[in-house]
């Protein structure tokens, strides 16, 4: 099935109206919003196409000086946490150079892992490279138990590094 909207949900009917009228049904719903970025971004004059546009390894916009990370660059298309970690440490860096605090700019990988949980104490890990090659790549990883202890520890090491907790 293509990609398609849902424009409604019926759920006394457990159906899911789609964009094109016609209908789905569901015994469990689950959605994700259609990714956008902010209107007071698009307002901003900085959009192409309903993105950011950024240089793929400074992520710099057109404007000198002003970047975009997350989920309003161009870069990539999962907007997990992992990939803005890795532009906001390559963003940084570029700043701390610039202003003459020494260092070298870091050039942003664009590889970053976005881990999925499939119940029954599975989790599953996809591992992306948006700027290796000419398109980008991605391995999934089955869901085991084993990844679940995994993201468990990715999570906490992020929540001590960010809020010391």
């Amino acid at each position: 099935m293509p990609n398609r909207c849902v424009s409604a949900l019926n759920s006394a009917r457990r159906t899911a109206v789609l964009d094109d009228g016609s209908e789905l049904p569901f015994d469990l719903f689950m959605g994700v919003p259609k990714h956008r970025v902010p209107r007071v971004v698009e307002a901003s004059g900085l959009t192409e196409k309903g993105w950011v546009a950024v240089h793929p390894r400074t992520l710099e916009t057109r404007c000198a000086g002003v970047y975009a990370i997350g989920d309003v660059a161009n870069m990539g298309t999962p907007k997990a946490g992992s990939f803005a970690e890795g532009a906001a440490r390559a963003v940084a860096s570029s700043l701390i150079a610039a202003l003459g605090g020494g260092g070298v700019s870091e050039a942003y990988t664009g590889t970053g892992a976005c881990y999925l949980e499939f119940g029954g104490g599975r989790v599953g890990r996809v591992d992306i490279d948006f700027a290796s090659g000419p398109s980008p790549t991605g391995a999934f990883q089955q869901p085991t138990a084993v990844l679940r202890g995994e993201k468990a520890h990715y999570s906490s090491t992020r929540r001590l590094r960010w809020f010391g907790a």
